[in-house]
């Protein structure tokens, strides 16, 4: 607001020369002349304060402009003769004016300023004396309308910045709270990647070892396997990150990247090599983004672990997997000993591996009963929450492969 004020009266101060042009009708030209010249001092100074000044449009500043311009209107109008002061002089009322503004702007709504552009109406009555004509009422109103007008407009000026202001703490607020969260999300996936590469591959082999088994040609394989991708986190956690390894986020794999077909294609490998009676349905037409797949690859394995450790002897294990860029579904069911829901806590792989599909937007449902194997099943996107708010419906039992 400062700045205009001072665009104002440095455009405005030029309006003061043209009575210059009428210099043989002047009573003192020479008046005229200092007019022009104390005009164009004061409105450099008046610029240059609004601009550069410590305090800008302040109060010392505003009151001193209205003092110049009614010291310039009382004394420039006795350049011209006393009948003509109103036609030659009239000049002095625009660079008056600016000063109207500045009270406007600068002061406001009050007792103050309300003396001010009172002070102002008056010395031009008093300047043009006796040349009073009706030109009179419309230059005092000229007075009155640029004060109310600066003032609403300023009003309005300091609404807009502090809503301005208020916006840029909200917007600085909500780039912390961003960075925070983006943060707790990077460590959230680390410790999801170091969760699934100790729970996939070295737990496995440890507790095999652990249980007295010899080491077979496939735990020597998988061994190995594990060893690598556990150098791999070490020299760089993100090593095993599914973004980095996916440079566009899901779709199509990247040159080098495993897709989730064959993915799952050597999930099953890994545990026909360890004996497991595995019977796989595979249709995949399509690539989920890469956080699914390593989410939907890591539940399947925990699923399968299980089945190892807790089915006991099983005939046949079946995995059925379907599915697109737009949705999978995956189904691991045994016929094995089973278990009572309402008597088993979920815990270790089922926290963590089940959990992270669920973080990515999926659903694990575990079913089973005593003496009637377990069913997992595996969806992503996890399906729309029913209108009556409920939790969605299990899966009705299906035969088939699987």
């Amino acid at each position: 607001m400062s700045r205009m004020v001072g665009y104002a009266r440095a455009a405005c101060a030029t309006f003061v020369v043209i009575p210059l042009f009428g210099w043989d009708r002047l009573r003192h030209p020479w008046l005229a002349v200092l007019i022009v010249v104390a005009a164009a001092a004061e409105a450099s100074w008046f610029a240059w304060r609004a601009w550069h000044g410590p305090d800008r449009l302040s109060r010392r500043l505003v009151l001193t402009d209205v003092s110049f311009c009614v010291l310039l209107m009382l004394v420039g109008s006795r350049a011209a003769q006393p009948h003509d002061r109103n036609k030659l002089m009239t000049e002095l009322v625009p660079f008056s004016l600016v000063a109207s503004a500045g009270v406007g702007f600068g002061l406001g709504l009050g007792l103050l300023a309300i003396a001010a552009v009172t002070i102002l109406m008056t010395a031009w009555s008093l300047a043009v004396l006796p040349d009073v004509s009706l030109k009179l009422g419309s230059d005092l109103l000229g007075f009155a309308l640029w004060y109310v007008v600066a003032m609403l407009i300023a009003r309005e000026l300091r609404t807009l910045s502090a809503a301005t202001a208020a916006a840029q703490d909200a917007a600085r607020v909500a780039g912390r709270l961003a960075v925070e969260q983006e943060r707790e999300a990077e460590s959230l996936r680390q410790r999801e990647i170091t969760h699934r590469e100790i729970h996939d591959y070295l737990l496995p082999i440890v507790d095999h070892v652990a249980a007295g088994g010899m080491p077979s040609a496939a735990l020597v394989r998988e061994a190995r396997r594990g060893a690598q991708r556990a150098r791999r986190i070490i020299m760089d956690p993100r090593g095993l990150d599914p973004r980095v390894l996916d440079g566009d986020g899901g779709g199509t794999p990247e040159p080098g990247e495993t897709g989730f077909e064959a993915m799952m294609s050597a999930v099953v490998d890994a545990f026909a090599d360890e004996g497991l009676a595995l019977v796989p349905f595979v249709a995949i037409q399509g690539e989920p983004p890469a956080p699914v797949r390593e989410a939907l690859v890591a539940a399947t394995r925990e699923a399968l672990r299980n089945v190892v450790r807790h089915a006991g002897g099983v005939d046949e294990v079946s995995l059925f997997v379907e599915g697109d860029a737009s949705g999978m579904l995956v189904v691991v069911r045994d016929r094995g000993v089973g278990f009572d829901p309402a008597t088993v806590r979920p815990g270790g792989g089922m926290s963590g591996s089940y959990q992270a599909l669920r973080r990515h937007g999926g659903q694990a449902l575990v079913t089973g009963r005593p003496g009637g194997g377990v069913k997992v099943t595996l969806r992503w996107p996890a399906p729309p929450t029913p209108p009556d708010g409920g939790a969605p419906s299990p899966l009705p039992e299906q035969e088939g492969p699987w």
